[in-house]
């Protein structure tokens, strides 16, 4: 079965057991034509339906032909409601067919930096533009020349609004925030500040330096987000891997592997939420300074190009 094929199977599969999702990431971008293949599939699946998946999966596991699945080494958290609507992330292999490839099945229930659950789906099943564009904001460098592409469609589309949101051409950006009429300026500017630097009639030069620098900011606040969720798991994972006997992953069955790492779990305390006591405002600030030492810059630069605390964490 080939990956786009697993993909669609997968989907009418989800949609048979009436279980909400949305795909997202690499097989959205593929969709929407700005990238050609991926191996992996990312999905978010409303917390509420994540035992209804959990049972999906283990009922493939008992069909003939059956399928194989299992935990990933580096499986993220259990396949638990609690644990996915708290920002954790499954991650899943599946061999849909006998000697076949494997399949990477990514799990969110609650997305990153996205606004509302993220499961407003077009009918082929996948996320939004806006969806996509968000969960793209990360610190690896391939997903922002997606961050762009998106925002280029949106201008395509006659979507001003949503495409200087996400646009990080700077003469591009300057053409599109004229068409935007000045009464509605204020509330865009909002989300992203350095829109409030092109009405000073600034240089496209001088504007991507300043793209380059809002980059960096949400580069790093990812950064700081996803170290504490990868610090709960590698101490969590350090305190079960002394275990007797200990292997992972292993070969029984995903409802028997499933029961494995739950109770490891809740054995060596694996937070269910991580940001639990975490001030986000916090965070922001520690990525704002090391913007500045980063950027060789000022920290009142920083600020002019600061997305508020609610954008970056909503």
């Amino acid at each position: 079965m080939k990956p786009l094929d697993f993909l669609y199977h997968l989907r009418d599969l989800m949609r048979e057991e009436e279980i909400r999702f949305a795909i997202t990431s690499g097989m959205a971008c593929v969709y929407y034509g700005l990238q050609q293949n991926t191996k992996d599939s990312d999905w978010i699946v409303h917390p509420e339906d994540i035992g209804t998946l959990r049972a999906l999966l283990e009922k493939k596991q008992r069909h003939v032909p059956p399928w194989r699945i299992s935990y990933r080494g580096i499986f993220g958290a259990p396949l638990e409601a609690r644990y996915l609507e708290a920002g954790w992330t499954s991650h899943l292999s599946i061999w849909p067919d006998a000697g076949g490839p494997e399949e990477h099945v990514d799990i969110f229930g609650t997305p990153p930096r996205v606004s509302g659950s993220g499961l407003d789906a077009d009918d082929e099943g996948f996320a939004t533009r806006q969806t996509v564009a968000l969960m793209k904001r990360t610190d690896r460098d391939k997903d922002w020349p997606i961050v762009d592409g998106l925002g280029w469609q949106f201008a395509a589309a006659n979507d001003y609004r949503q495409a200087v949101l996400h646009i990080q051409n700077a003469p591009r950006l300057i053409e599109l925030w004229a068409e935007i009429p000045a009464a509605e300026r204020r509330a865009v500017q909002t989300m992203r500040p350095l829109l409030g630097l092109i009405q000073q009639s600034i240089d496209p030069l001088e504007l991507s330096g300043w793209i380059r620098l809002e980059r960096l900011l949400w580069e790093l606040v990812n950064r700081e987000r996803y170290g504490i969720y990868q610090r709960a798991w590698k101490e969590f994972f350090k305190k079960w891997r002394t275990e007797d006997d200990w292997i992972w992953p292993t070969a029984e069955p995903f409802e028997d592997q499933h029961r494995r790492v739950l109770n490891a779990a809740d054995r060596h305390s694996l937070p269910v939420n991580p940001m639990d006591g975490i001030d986000p405002q916090s965070l922001v600030d520690t990525a704002a300074r090391n913007a500045a030492k980063a950027g060789l810059t000022s920290a009142e630069n920083v600020e002019r190009v600061l997305p508020p605390t609610s954008v970056l964490f909503p």
